[in-house]
């Protein structure tokens, strides 16, 4: 029989609109993630597993019995198994999910006040119990044929075992899109769901990661969290012995052109250039996630505009913020706050200073990153951060980014962007001011470093590195008795 592509996450492939006779319509989503593997199952069989989170999804769902079906979205075709997951949805999802694990792993908690430490036992039974239900649909999208087996993302960190229990011999790969964090704050999880994380996605034979950084951290906590034996390239556990990699994902280059050069893509930039007029652009193209370090963001440019009154009337810092998970208190809360202090900026330097757009434009933030000056992308710590890399392969300014150090592409875009502290607002708004005077030779020397970086790693190059990577792995298990 034909290998087939096995891949589960959170969001499928494909999302469901209405349309105006209320019915369903296909659409197909975008990013490196379903670029890569959705690419790669136009041409090979295989299965995508996914949960429904909208009540159109559920409904689509619901239709096809949470049974697998073929669906055309965009001209792609795949073969999807759409789950509901019901009452226990909102607790794996927003509770456990981005909440307890997003903010372990973006170190986000407030100390001493949180985390609480109470009320998660409840919610991670429904993590479990979600994983679980994806787990076995898992099984039986591979249980019929040769099958390889990729899992994605903190939201899945339990599917694992349940796959490997029942099928042992399956390869399996699991690929955490966010940071990882050193033991000493994953132990900031209650002690029943560290360990139950780790041992999860260590039943893979390769984890998979976004920078060296994440890899080593999450060797660490391997080790010292749950014992596991250090061996080679990854650890040993109860016998089993789970690859720890890093793979670099560069920008789709073919799918960013094709967008700058759509009509509202064209349309949105002739808006902004009126806009804009003679100013120079601060650009954020950010989704509105504690993570991404909005708020010191706008504090340094109010501190630039402090510092350097000269450029007040000449620079515009336009923020595209995408609202992001507007169920859990603490992101309204911080959304709020990022509003707040726009008004104050706006107050204090004028009407026409500071934009913050909250919406879903895609065509105008590709807009925008062609037009920017400076890409000012602060995460106090992100997996990969396509955008800084989106950014210098759209520009045609030869845009300055300014960069955490914290940020999974810091390690690959150290040498054209100037990298900052994301703590330190006022390292930032001195590296805004250095951006915005740097030499034309040195920004073009260095925009000319960023595209080159920012090609490495092709989405299909991407996957084809982990594929390598899991079919080694599976060559190199230990002989079990």
């Amino acid at each position: 029989m034909a290998q087939r592509l096995i891949v589960a996450s959170n969001r499928g492939p494909v999302s469901w609109k209405r349309t105006d006779d209320g019915g369903p319509e296909p659409r197909r989503g975008f990013g490196g993630l379903v670029t890569a593997l959705g690419g790669a199952l136009q041409s090979e069989p295989g299965t995508w597993v996914s949960v429904a989170l909208s009540e159109t999804d559920r409904e689509v769902a619901s239709s096809h019995q949470g049974e697998p079906f073929e669906v055309d979205a965009d001209g792609f075709g795949f073969r999807l198994r759409l789950l509901d997951a019901g009452e226990r949805y909102d607790p794996y999802y927003n509770e456990v999910a981005n909440r307890l694990l997003w903010f372990t792993l973006h170190q986000l908690w407030g100390d001493p006040y949180e985390p609480s430490g109470e009320g998660w036992r409840d919610a991670w039974e429904a993590y479990v119990g979600v994983n679980s239900q994806i787990a076995r649909a898992v099984v039986d999208a591979a249980s019929d044929s040769d099958a390889e087996v990729y899992l994605q993302d903190y939201h899945l960190c339990c599917a694992g075992p349940v796959v490997r229990e029942t099928l042992p011999e399956v390869p399996i790969l699991h690929y955490l899109h966010t940071p990882w964090v050193e033991p000493s704050y994953l132990r900031r999880l209650p002690d029943t769901v560290a360990e139950e994380v780790l041992r999860g996605l260590l039943a893979a034979d390769v984890v998979a990661v976004s920078s060296p950084m994440w890899r080593d951290a999450f060797r660490r906590c391997a080790v010292e969290v749950v014992g596991a034996r250090p061996d080679t390239d990854g650890v040993v556990l109860d016998g089993r012995r789970t690859v720890i990699a890093d793979f670099v994902l560069g920008v789709d280059l073919d799918d960013l052109e094709a967008s700058a050069r759509s009509e509202k893509a064209v349309a949105a930039g002739a808006l902004l250039d009126d806009e804009l007029g003679e100013r120079q652009l601060i650009l954020r193209v950010d989704r509105t996630d504690l993570s991404k370090n909005i708020l010191r963001g706008l504090r340094a440019y109010g501190l630039l505009l402090d510092r350097h009154p000269e450029l007040r009337g000449r620079v515009w810092h336009y923020a595209h913020l995408n609202p992001s998970r507007q169920d859990v208190a603490e992101y309204r809360a911080y959304l709020d706050a990022c509003r707040q202090e726009a008004d104050r900026l706006r107050e204090r330097f004028g009407d026409d200073a500071v934009e913050l757009y909250v919406g879903d434009d895609y065509p105008r933030a590709v807009a925008a990153l062609q037009r920017s000056d400076v890409l000012l992308t602060n995460p106090v710590m992100d997996g990969t951060n396509l955008v800084a890399k989106e950014g210098p392969v759209l520009n045609r300014n030869d845009g300055v980014v300014v960069l955490s150090r914290a940020a999974g592409a810091a390690a690959m875009l150290d040498e054209g962007a100037l990298l900052v502290n994301p703590y330190d607002v006022e390292a930032q708004a001195a590296a805004l001011h250095r951006a915005l005077t740097m030499d034309p030779d040195e920004r073009a020397a260095r925009a000319g470093r960023l595209r080159a970086a920012a090609r490495r790693g092709a989405p299909a190059e991407w996957f084809d590195a982990q594929r390598s990577a899991l079919r080694s792995a599976v060559r190199g298990r230990p002989r079990r008795p």
